[in-house]
């Protein structure tokens, strides 16, 4: 069964990374069709999920943290499958002074048949802010009102901005364009009422257990080293600049974070409205300090190759990457869900960050793939694996397109 699980866990990660070039030149609506969201691809990720809940039964582990680890991620597809048959998504364009009660959706499957929402929509008034130093454009704002449709009577009176949606019976808007006179906008219309819920309650398990087995496997191994021996020379040397760099990042992403809540940040001029978010900091800067961490172990798989030494030194900086990318990605969910109502998109930064830390969590099975205890395979693997981050961090800005590409 190990063998087949491995086939089939291979195949997913090659596939998801396929799906984004299928993407690029049919569209993202025809891969999320055909590819991510097919029905041979949800069979695929449920017979890996019942799959890997099996493996990790017969484990044996006593772990209540493990357990919960692994059934976190069962929480998020659980999740994303709700999204996937509950959850509609679409526009809806608005002129100033008209109500309007249907959208169009996005999905191919609705062949562009307009829906109706269960209230009527208004818009207001439209702006758009500019930043005084430079005219450059700061957010766009949409005042609409929500209403009964037969009587009119208001429900919601509230403005849809770039990083603000508007949230009305679990129907979600957000600010996408507008019309070239300034008199109307279109906004994304987003319905969720399961899915949502369902995967933040798996995001957040999956916060807590892989924050506390990245504690307790480093922890682990800090203590093997001091009762066998000393660390050498080169071994402080890394895990001192793998810890002052990140610490760096961390605290500039918290000064970042700080400085955005309190509209004080002297960097936000020039920056895009979608940006113009504080999670925007933690985001990067909790995603910067997994690859930092993850190119510092490459670094230390070329000498690990060579002498098969440095095994545990890697798995220091490899337990907290693999966390630090799993939270990283999350924290990137919440802010698309508060700034466009859709915590998920599979856009290619979005799909090749999951297949990065599908990969290099592999390395941290060693208990289940005995090839992976020999330090020299662990060291190869790992840098094998750093092909796939170099495609993360540089293949997709520049050979993709997506959310992710605002240059």
């Amino acid at each position: 069964m190990k063998v087949f699980l491995a086939i089939l866990y291979a195949a997913i990660v090659v596939l998801l990374g396929a799906a984004t070039i299928v993407g690029e030149y049919s569209g993202t609506d025809y891969a999320r069709e055909e590819c991510y969201g097919a029905a041979w691809m949800i069979i695929l990720w449920l017979f890996l999920a019942l799959m890997g809940l099996l493996q990790v039964v017969r484990s044996r582990v006593r772990r209540l943290s493990f357990y919960l680890l692994h059934a976190s991620f069962v929480v998020i597809l659980l999740g994303a499958f709700l999204t996937h048959i509950f959850g509609v998504q679409g526009s809806i364009h608005l002129r100033k002074g008209s109500f309007a009660c249907r959208f169009t959706p996005s999905v191919a499957s609705a062949k562009g048949m307009p829906q109706s929402l269960p209230f009527a929509v208004r818009l207001d008034d439209f702006s758009v802010e500019l930043y005084p130093e430079n005219g450059y454009v700061a957010d766009y704002r949409s005042s609409i009102t929500i209403a009964d449709i037969s009587s009119h009577d208001v429900i919601l009176k509230a403005e849809v901005s770039m990083n603000k949606i508007v949230v009305c019976r679990n129907w979600r808007f957000y600010q996408w364009s507008y019309d070239d006179d300034g008199m109307g906008a279109t906004l994304i219309v987003n319905h969720d009422p399961w899915g949502i819920t369902v995967t933040y309650i798996g995001y957040f398990l999956l916060f807590l257990t892989i924050s506390w087995e990245a504690f307790r496997g480093c922890r682990h191994i800090v203590r093997h080293k001091r009762k066998e021996d000393r660390f050498t020379r080169f071994e402080r040397t890394t895990l001192t600049t793998a810890i002052s760099l990140s610490t760096l990042i961390i605290l500039f992403g918290v000064w970042f974070f700080i400085t955005q809540m309190t509209e004080t940040n002297p960097w936000i001029a020039d920056m895009q409205p979608i940006l113009n978010s504080p999670f925007l900091s933690l985001h990067v800067a909790i995603v910067s300090v997994a690859y930092l961490l993850l190119l510092l172990a490459f670094i230390v798989s070329i000498p690990g190759i060579i002498t098969g030494r440095y095994h545990l030194l890697s798995r220091l900086m490899l337990y907290p990457a693999v966390a630090c990318l799993a939270i990283g990605i999350f924290v990137g969910a919440i802010w698309a869900n508060l700034s466009w109502g859709e915590y998920w998109s599979w856009d290619p930064k979005e799909s090749w960050a999951l297949v990065s830390m599908m990969v290099y969590a592999v390395a941290l099975h060693d208990r289940s793939i005995p090839w992976l205890r020999s330090a020299r395979h662990y060291h190869l693997f790992i840098a094998l694996s750093f092909l796939v981050l170099l495609m993360t961090c540089f293949g997709v800005n520049m050979l993709l397109s997506g959310l992710h590409s605002y240059a």
